[in-house]
């Protein structure tokens, strides 16, 4: 008896995406980039949230995402609105490299 042996569809285009979102004090922009299944990098490029927000989000999170290969990620206690900010402005990006695959 086989088991286990099943076929992985295609979730993303292979690339590098943009996205944004507002976050508490400006807009966060992110880069993504992914291969056909995977989360391989996230870069933050631009946002002016205050540094001790940032830091912690801006460290954390995005393992958190890449490891779990999605957004639904728990947020930081004490910068909840910056952290879904950058789970948005993933997310969009994520959208975007999603939207190739039909």
């Amino acid at each position: 008896m086989l088991v286990g042996c099943i076929e992985r569809k295609e979730m993303y285009k292979p690339g590098t995406y943009k996205g944004s979102s507002e976050g508490y004090y400006s807009e966060i922009n992110v880069e993504v980039e992914v291969d056909e299944f995977n989360i391989i990098s996230i870069e933050i490029l631009d946002n002016q949230e205050p540094p001790t927000l940032a830091c912690i989000v801006f460290e954390t999170l995005p393992s958190k995402i890449i490891k779990k290969n999605e957004t639904v990620v728990d947020t930081i206690s004490g910068a909840t609105f910056t952290s879904k900010a950058l789970l948005d402005a993933v997310e969009n990006a994520l959208e975007n490299a999603r939207g190739e695959i039909k």
